[in-house]
């Protein structure tokens, strides 16, 4: 188990009583959390046993691989052993029956899935993450989502298409979006539009995120890639589709903390900014594939035998000290990884509210940790030698969902550089910036 409790790192002292109680004048930012220690331990118990469950799945969720890329979806196997153990819930919040782990949790799900398969765990993570986001709608929306069947399996993506016109009681949307990522398996998608004739104090078009249920759109066949086949990201598109005004939260309300649905979650888990929350999932899958790859590439150098030399490749100085820096490369990365999600994580338990500057730090360190899993897989790879070419091979799946997973804008390095840099020369952050 590599999650790390914060039980010992953070000072629930001087929050709390022995018996759970709140001490005293709470300042605003958390005075009306309704969750005592014993209640954010009990949330903690619950997505361990999630991550234990979720661990035992791999092997499963390996074998399945090549068939479920063949099929370009996750197989309804999966689909039915992630209802099992309940994993659409855990981000659910608890006043719908949810389990509303804690936030390290979140990012943990998506790697251990990514263990497995890297299209499970992009595209099913995101399907139980994006309860998150809809937690920050209106609470009409989310007593119709939550209060069905007490989740919802929502696709979704972030780049603004389309638009959306206003209309008595809601919105017109029309248009196409792309990587609509778990489509086949949502009873809605969140997306991004422009609202039309509506612009910000510096006349840019207004933005919001809309949830519209899945029988609204027509998906078009267009997911033929080399990579990540299973997320099924085809294109959808929407055609003078009417969606309530509650189906609606601007974009800033979200990436600022100020939307509807947030006033009646007072948990910590809904204080840790969206983008934050988002981003740190989404490089799950990447590192749990590294993951996967250093035990793969172990295993394989334990065993393997020159083919022209008859060595064996574990006698081998070379392939030693290569498997040494490669596992200590791998340590690091995780270590920056799961360090930086306790200190977010600290930060709101405690009440504080991250800074801009912090939020961009934490879209750095994502970045960072996607580029250097990035470069281990492709390592692991070439020490695993030719055999990892072979289409049975988890090898050659796991080097191609990673290189094609590096290039997604939420990765992109050199721009969330360049505003880290800024912050760390005085320089503030942009206000629309995606932090």
């Amino acid at each position: 188990m590599t999650y790390k409790g914060l039980w010992n790192t953070t000072k629930q002292s001087d929050m709390f009583d022995p018996d759970g109680s709140k001490r005293g004048q709470m300042p605003d930012t958390i005075s009306e959390f309704s969750l005592g220690k014993e209640t954010l331990a009990r949330q903690e118990e619950r997505g361990l046993l999630l991550l234990r469950d979720l661990q035992n799945l791999v092997p499963s969720l390996r074998n399945r691989g090549q068939a479920t890329e063949e099929a370009g979806r996750i197989s309804d196997e999966t689909i039915n052993d992630l209802k099992r153990i309940d994993a659409f819930r855990a981000v659910v919040p608890e006043i719908y029956g949810g389990m509303e782990v804690p936030f390290p949790i979140i990012p943990q799900i998506f790697r251990y899935l990514g263990r497995g398969c890297m299209s499970t765990g992009w595209s099913m993570g995101f399907l139980i993450y994006h309860n998150f986001q809809f937690a920050h709608y209106p609470r009409e929306l989310q007593d119709i989502t939550f209060g069905t069947r007490g989740y919802t399996m929502a696709a979704g993506q972030v780049i603004p298409s389309g638009e959306a016109r206003r209309v008595d009681g809601g919105f017109i949307l029309n248009g196409r979006w792309g990587y609509a990522t778990g489509i086949f398996h949502s009873d809605y998608m969140a997306l991004a539009a422009p609202v039309i004739g509506e612009k910000t104090d510096d006349d840019k078009p207004i933005m919001y995120r809309f949830a519209v249920p899945t029988e609204k759109f027509e998906i078009l066949d267009t997911w033929h890639v080399a990579a990540m086949k299973a997320t099924g990201s085809h294109d959808v598109t929407l055609t003078d589709v009417f969606v309530p005004d509650y189906h609606g939260v601007p974009v800033e309300a979200l990436r600022e903390r100020t939307s509807p649905g947030l006033d009646i979650h007072p948990g910590p888990l809904w204080r840790v900014p969206l983008l934050s929350f988002m981003s740190f999932g989404a490089v799950g899958p990447m590192v749990g594939g590294a993951d996967a790859m250093l035990e793969m590439v172990t295993k394989i150098l334990e065993l393997k035998v020159g083919a022209y030399t008859g060595d064996r490749q574990q006698d081998l100085m070379t392939q030693r000290v290569r498997i040494a820096g490669l596992t200590m490369e791998h340590a690091a990365t995780v270590g920056l990884f799961e360090d930086k999600i306790n200190e977010l994580w600290a930060m709101v338990v405690e009440g504080e509210t991250p800074s801009r500057e912090k939020r961009t730090e934490m879209r750095i360190v994502v970045s960072y940790v996607a580029r250097k899993c990035h470069q281990l897989v492709n390592e692991l790879a070439l020490a695993a030698g030719s055999r990892g070419n072979y289409v049975d091979s988890p090898i050659q799946r796991f080097q191609r969902d990673v290189n094609a997973l590096a290039t997604h804008a939420i990765f992109e390095y050199d721009h969330t550089a360049n505003l880290f840099g800024g912050t760390l020369l005085g320089q503030d952050v942009p206000k629309d910036a995606m932090i």
